[in-house]
């Protein structure tokens, strides 16, 4: 089973996928296995350019576009941020991953986003919820997956503390029990169609 991991990031989607058996290949538009310590096939890209009928034959594709826009803590910090907060970009980045899969038509595809970005967008998600502590995710896909909560695990998640508190760009990282309880979930889903 293949999957392709868009805004992989740290690689927390891709890790859970790899451990249900999938051959994972991330995407991002920085060196992710250089700057993040992504762990898995990578390929350097903007996703602004991408064309999803180059991506066609993929089981699985996963979409984690940032978040920090749709985020409370935009309007509060950031005027803080070394790159302002711009909700056109963002929303721009969220419409072309939805045109992406809408071309590349994977059997599964999943996007991951703050619950905020429900208001923003005409399709509603399939699941709002905790991932972990502190962390409320909203889930978009064109199946129907059925999944435990994984922030009922009692599995240590976050590493990397620094001076007792994460990092905020750590928090992004979605947890491995989740991405193992979607991935599982996708396996399963994908298994009762042969």
């Amino acid at each position: 089973m293949k999957m392709l991991d868009c805004f992989c990031g740290m690689g927390g989607v891709s890790d859970g996928f790899a451990l249900e058996g999938f051959d994972v290949i991330g995407i991002d538009i920085v060196d992710a296995p250089k700057i993040l310590d992504y762990k898995h096939k990578f390929i350097l890209a903007d996703m602004l350019i991408l064309k999803g009928e180059d991506f066609r034959g993929y089981d699985v594709i996963w979409g984690s576009p940032p978040c920090r826009e749709q985020s409370p803590c935009a309007k509060v910090w950031g005027h803080r941020w070394k790159k302002p907060p711009n909700l056109k970009e963002n929303l721009n980045l969220i419409k072309a991953f939805l045109e992406f899969v809408r071309v590349a038509q994977p059997k599964i595809w999943i996007m991951e986003n703050h619950p905020n970005l429900a208001q923003r967008i005409e399709q509603k998600p399939i699941f709002i919820g905790k991932v972990s502590k502190g962390m409320r995710r909203a889930f978009w896909s064109n199946q129907q997956l059925f999944f435990l909560n994984p922030s009922t695990t009692k599995q240590s998640i976050w590493k990397g503390k620094f001076n007792n508190k994460i990092r905020s760009w750590q928090r992004a990282k979605i947890p491995l029990p989740c991405s193992r309880a979607f991935a599982q979930a996708c396996k399963d889903k994908l298994l009762e169609t042969i």
